[in-house]
């Protein structure tokens, strides 16, 4: 095969790599003190597929945080390729703001470059069940009202960011006369390969508008002095 053949094939395999779009779906799932948390990611036309699932959370006490155990799975294969067991601890919670604090003052508005971002992001699909029960009726539906509220006043945040192309499927389902509490939420995020490339090629311009700004970022990202 002669070199214009190649690079004409190489061309067209980063076209159609940058053409592809990555796909997530996001769910979450909330049943009395049980909670399961599901990614989906989807990209190169469907070859590439992971699942990131962390099917246990549990609340130990304000010393020791919460524990929860995470999975990583090839779904072109069904093959687990993690599988760990970590904490969220005050002190965790605690570093990840100092270096979150360190990353965005080494980043020339950085809140630019992540509304640019998000504005690039697609929501193709969203789904939102509570069920409620407080123990007494009036409550309950007084509760209900509440729950509401709180979630068209947070998609109403959400999609001045995100584009939606679909009606929300939202519902709040009183349960009277009982305590219970569940609750499912489903998201479907798209957005092109090519945006993410843009993003990340703007958002190292901007660190490097910033004296020592990569350093910083390297130091943060990869636990080096």
């Amino acid at each position: 095969m002669s070199w214009p053949w190649i690079v004409g094939a190489v061309v067209v395999l980063v076209f159609l790599l940058a053409a592809s779009s990555i796909q997530c779906r996001f769910s979450v799932i909330r049943r009395q003190q049980d909670d399961d948390i599901t990614v989906d990611l989807h990209t190169m036309y469907g070859l590439v597929k992971r699942r990131l699932t962390i099917p246990v959370i549990k609340f130990m006490n304000v010393n020791d945080g919460v524990g929860f155990k995470k999975e990583v799975v090839n779904k072109a294969d069904q093959q687990l390729q993690q599988d760990t067991k970590d904490r969220l601890t005050s002190e965790k919670i605690k570093t990840a703001f100092e270096n979150a604090q360190v990353l965005l003052a080494n980043c020339f508005h950085f809140n630019t470059w992540l509304r640019d971002t998000l504005s690039r992001v697609r929501c193709t699909g969203f789904y939102w069940k509570t069920n409620v029960g407080i123990g007494d009726a009036a409550e309950t539906a007084m509760t209900t009202g509440m729950i509401w509220g709180l979630k068209s006043s947070l998609l109403g945040f959400l999609f001045r960011f995100i584009q939606l192309e679909t009606k929300p499927a939202i519902q709040v389902v009183p349960q009277y006369n009982a305590v219970a509490f569940a609750s499912e939420i489903q998201v479907f995020l798209k957005i092109r390969v090519w945006y993410v490339i843009m993003a990340g090629i703007q958002l190292l311009f901007r660190i490097l508008k910033v004296k020592g700004g990569l350093k910083r970022w390297r130091s943060v990202l990869f636990k080096t002095s």
